[in-house]
């Protein structure tokens, strides 16, 4: 009989449009593909296309199991940078995934990160997972498209109203201009909620607890990602044990590597050093 993988990513791969050059995005693709680079057996559910070109960096991942739910469209957001501030804009969203598109057996992989990016999972889909720890990236739970399909800040019923079986979320300072205040709600129903700050570290809450956590040192070229590397980082050192400090200042080590580069920057298979080792069955 085949064991399980590790971890459980779900989530839109999608396509990120910058000026003459389409890249391979999304929440789900930059933890997956930082999960494998850590040696972390990994299944990946997402929608798109079946035949996304995109997703070949995925495809060759000799430790990643993907399943693709078949969409007619992929995801595809269009980064702007013509103004004093970066603006996004939602051009197409692939289906919704649903708990019934998650492989049965998949749905008993100890470890889930959920990361919508577009509002594609919704409460049963977490709701139907048996994992002992569930953790989520709550950027797409926190925006919408509004009528020029630009992306704005929004709070969605998952966000207002977090699934029950979550045990950790995710998500940055800038995602929502009351960040701060959904952080500090959202830690009194018993999640550990990470809010990140970029180079400016993170703040973790659980209860009535906070923690500041500093940022590792890092040369910064593209921040592209981080935030994601962060969360499946967190996510894993916590599902082996680590305290909520201990999984934070070991996410801000691996996310620093993220930043010094395009893609993954700097991340490499020695990184899984500062990872808790893996508990040792009898």
């Amino acid at each position: 009989m085949t064991s399980l993988p590790e971890l459980l990513v779900i989530g839109h791969v999608t396509r990120d449009l910058f000026p003459g050059e389409n890249r391979l995005g999304g929440a789900a693709s930059f933890s997956t593909r930082a999960a494998a680079m850590l040696g972390i057996q990994t299944a990946l559910v997402t929608a798109a296309p079946p035949d996304f070109s995109l997703l070949a960096p995925l495809k060759g991942l000799s430790n990643v199991s993907l399943h693709i739910v078949p969409s007619q469209t992929v995801t595809t957001f269009e980064v702007d940078y013509s103004g004093p501030r970066r603006r996004l804009y939602l051009r197409e969203v692939a289906r919704p995934i649903r708990i019934e598109d998650i492989p049965v057996a998949w749905r008993g992989i100890p470890v889930a990160y959920v990361a919508p990016v577009a509002g594609e999972c919704d409460r049963a889909l977490v709701d139907g997972l048996s994992a002992k720890l569930i953790c989520a990236g709550f950027q797409g739970w926190l925006r919408r498209s509004g009528a020029d399909q630009r992306v704005e800040p929004a709070i969605t019923p998952e966000a207002l109203e977090p699934p029950r079986g979550l045990n950790a979320i995710v998500f940055s300072e800038e995602d929502h201009p009351e960040g701060e205040f959904m952080a500090e709600q959202l830690a009194q129903k018993e999640l550990l909620v990470a809010l990140t700050r970029g180079r400016k570290g993170s703040t973790l809450r659980k209860g009535s607890q906070r923690w500041d956590i500093s940022a590792a040192p890092a040369h910064e070229v593209d921040p592209t990602g981080a935030g994601d590397v962060f969360g499946i980082a967190l996510t894993l050192a916590l599902a082996r044990g680590a305290s909520p400090q201990e999984a934070a200042r070991v996410a801000s080590e691996i996310a620093a590597r993220v930043v010094e580069g395009p893609e993954l920057g700097k991340l490499t298979a020695a990184d899984a050093a500062h990872l808790p080792p893996r508990a040792r069955t009898p």
